[in-house]
Formats: C-alpha cells, sequence, structure tokens
C-alpha cells in the first residue's frame, strides 16, 4: 500500500509575515516531519527584514539545512519558480537552485514554464523550452536532482500541455510537481488531469480553491483555503494518488498556520484510509 507523507510547502507561511526560521518553528510544532522551502535570486525589503520566509540563493544553503535538521524536518522538494519561457534569466536562476537543492540535501528542484508574452508563438515557446530543458537536465544528471513542472501557466495548468512538455525529453530527472488547486482555477478537472499524467508525478502540492474567488487568477494561485473547504476534489485525487502507487510528499499550500491545523486534521485520516493504516 502507499505511503503518502504530509508536508508544510513554504507559501502556507507567507501571510504570517514572518522569516524562514517561523516556518521552520511551526512545522516542528504541528508535527510535520517535511518542510518546502521556496528560494529567489537576489534580495528585498521583507526578506532582509525577515517579513518574508522566501530565502534568497545568496545566502548560505548549509545554514538552511543546519536549521532544518536541527528541527528533526526532511526536505524532499525546493521551490525555485524561475521561468522556462524566459531565455535571460530562466535558465540560469534554476542552475543557482540545483546548486542550493545539493547542498540542502533535496532531491527534487520545484519550478514552472511562466507567464507567456503576448508575442510569443506556441512554436516559439516549446522551443525555448526544450533549449532550456536541456541545458538544465545536463545539470540536473549531474546532482541527481530532479526537475519537476509545476502547474502553474497556460501550457501546465491542461494534461495536453503537461504531457507536451515531458516529451520535450526523455531524461529521467524530468517530472510533474502536481498542484491541485492551479489546475482547478484554470478550469480543468484536477482528477481527470491528474489521471491523465499521474506516470510523471514525482511530487504533490495539495491546494484547494473557491472557483467563484479565483477567477481572475486563470493559471493559479499562491496558497489556497483550507484543504476540504474548497471546490476541488481532494478525495477523488488522492485516490489517483493512491491506486498509482504514489508514497512522496504532500505539500499543504493554505493560507496561514489555522488553514494549515485544519488541513492535516481532514488530510490524515484521508491517507490512513488509502495506506490501510
Amino acid at each position: 500500500m502507499c505511503a503518502m507523507k504530509l508536508c508544510a510547502e513554504a507559501d502556507t507561511f507567507r501571510h504570517e509575515e514572518k522569516d524562514f526560521n517561523y516556518a521552520i518553528r511551526m512545522a516542528k510544532e504541528l508535527g510535520f516531519e517535511y518542510i518546502e522551502p521556496e528560494v529567489m535570486t537576489g534580495r528585498c525589503l521583507l526578506n532582509v527584514y525577515g517579513y518574508c520566509n522566501i530565502t534568497s540563493l545568496e545566502d548560505d544553503p548549509m545554514e538552511m539545512r543546519k536549521a532544518i535538521e536541527a528541527a528533526g524536518l526532511k526536505v524532499p522538494c525546493l521551490s525555485a519558480h524561475s521561468n522556462l519561457l524566459d531565455t535571460v534569466y530562466g535558465v540560469d536562476y534554476l542552475k543557482k537552485a540545483i546548486r542550493f537543492a545539493y547542498i540542502l540535501g533535496a532531491p527534487i528542484v520545484n519550478t514552472a514554464e511562466g507567464p507567456k508574452p503576448g508575442w510569443m508563438s506556441d512554436d516559439d515557446a516549446f522551443r525555448i523550452m526544450k533549449y532550456n530543458l536541456d541545458e538544465l537536465l545536463k545539470m540536473c544528471a549531474n546532482y541527481d536532482i530532479t526537475l519537476t513542472i509545476e502547474p502553474h501557466g497556460v501550457y501546465t495548468t491542461n494534461a495536453d500541455g503537461l504531457l507536451k512538455i515531458m516529451s520535450l525529453s526523455d531524461s529521467p530527472y524530468l517530472a510533474i510537481n502536481f498542484d491541485t488547486g492551479n489546475v482547478e482555477v484554470a478550469g480543468n478537472s484536477a482528477v481527470e488531469t491528474l489521471k491523465a499524467v499521474i506516470q510523471h508525478v514525482r511530487h504533490v502540492h495539495v491546494k484547494d480553491i473557491v472557483r467563484t474567488q479565483t477567477a481572475d487568477h486563470e493559471t493559479g494561485v499562491t496558497a489556497g483555503g483550507a484543504i476540504g473547504d474548497g471546490d476541488v476534489d481532494i478525495k477523488g485525487c488522492l485516490d489517483v494518488l493512491a491506486e498509482a502507487g504514489y508514497d512522496g510528499c504532500l505539500s499543504i499550500e493554505c493560507s496561514g498556520v489555522e488553514a494549515l491545523k485544519k488541513s492535516v486534521e481532514y488530510l490524515k485520516p484521508l491517507i490512513e484510509e488509502r495506506s490501510g493504516t
């Protein structure tokens, strides 16, 4: 039987306006075994003064690793949302993230295709993504890091687009980080989309959304409400994962600590039912 594991995703704590050490502390207090950090290039005022839990790639990853390990936590994935459709900074950003993840001990780096410029044709978009992926996946092989693509744009929030991106390379280091909420925000079924791409899924963001509240976002939101309170068929998604034998993390993306507590209460019995415990 599968044994899916719960993980606290950093976006959950962004609304608390505190640094990543706060996220570590809360994840430990709530009994998590896993935490998923987020990184960015450069710095901003919020990051420097501790009002944001996103860590700069210019920081020392060993310091983050020591803090996480001291709390008894593990990192299954590093979120580094670059832009695979960009020819300037997209690849450089992710190369830094791959090195960071290697030192951190994270086996996965997560990203997305990014916003598509209005002037870019579909053919151009996939040529650019293939070029960028070819470069990145060589590095992933050297570091034994999997690069996962998250539904967060016009090509990734539907099954056809995700599968086409997967077909751009035969590298075993290219996979999918499925996001239950972003697919629904784009107007597609999370369950049916997951069924179509399940063989490529290596990591999962569990997100619940209310469609009437996300209508203006089109390709995703950074965090939803408490899991179980929205319109996403979370149970159906868990069924698909369980049937496929998925034993990775379910990284919870919601808005704040109270929503996280409620999400854990909702998900734990569902996971136990599907793992036979």
